[in-house]
C-alpha cells in the first residue's frame, strides 16, 4: 500500500491514528510522517478498552485481505462510524475475504494491488479543493468535509461534494510500471 494514503488525509486536517503489527509496518508508518498507536488494534477492539473510543471511522487498508475482512468485522461493533476496507486484488483466493460483505473503499477495480501498481509507476495521492474540476486521470478516494468528517468513495456511491470540501485524489501514473 502506498504510505501517503495513510498521511493524504491528516494532512487535509483529519486527525489519523494508525495501528501495525509487525514492526516493519510500524516503522513504515514512522516513515510516513504518522505516529503508530499504541497497542494492538483487534485487541483494543475486541475488548471494552478506551484505545477506540472517539473513533468515528476505520479504513482497513493493509496488502492482507483476509485481515481486513476479519478486522471489519470485529471493528464494527467498536467504532462508532462506519469501518471500510480494500476490495480484494481480482482472483484473490483469501479464505474470509470473499463471504465477510461490506462496502468496498474507492472505485470498482481500485483494489490494494491496483493501488500499488499506479503507485510503483509514479502515481501519487494530492488534495485539492472539492469544488474544483478533478483533472483528467485522477480518482477521488475520499472527501474531507469542512467539519472534519471523512467521506470515501466506495463501489458504489461517491459522495456528494459540499461547500469547503478537500478531495484526496490518487493521480494517474507517470511512467510504465517495470516487469
Amino acid at each position: 500500500m502506498p504510505r501517503p494514503l495513510g498521511r493524504a488525509p491528516s494532512s487535509a486536517g483529519l486527525d489519523v491514528l494508525m495501528w501495525a503489527g509487525a514492526e516493519r509496518q510500524r516503522a513504515r508508518i514512522e516513515e510516513a510522517g504518522l505516529p503508530p498507536a499504541a497497542g494492538e488494534l483487534l485487541a483494543a477492539a475486541s475488548g471494552a478498552g478506551a484505545e477506540l473510543e472517539g473513533i468515528t471511522g476505520a479504513l482497513l487498508l493493509t496488502e492482507e485481505d483476509d485481515f481486513n475482512a476479519l478486522a471489519a468485522m470485529t471493528l464494527r461493533e467498536s467504532v462508532e462510524g462506519p469501518v471500510h476496507r480494500l476490495a480484494p486484488g481480482s482472483g484473490s483466493q483469501g479464505v474470509v475475504a470473499p463471504y465477510t460483505g461490506g462496502e468496498p473503499l474507492f472505485r470498482a477495480g481500485l483494489t490494494g494491488p491496483e493501488l500499488a501498481r499506479r503507485y510503483e509507476a509514479g502515481a501519487r495521492i494530492c488534495t485539492r479543493r472539492a469544488a474544483e474540476p478533478i483533472p483528467a486521470g485522477h480518482d477521488v478516494l475520499f472527501l474531507v468535509r469542512a467539519d472534519g468528517r471523512l467521506a470515501p468513495v466506495t463501489h458504489t456511491r461517491a459522495p456528494d461534494v459540499r461547500p469547503g470540501d478537500t478531495a484526496v485524489l490518487l493521480g494517474p501514473p507517470s511512467r510504465s510500471p517495470s516487469l
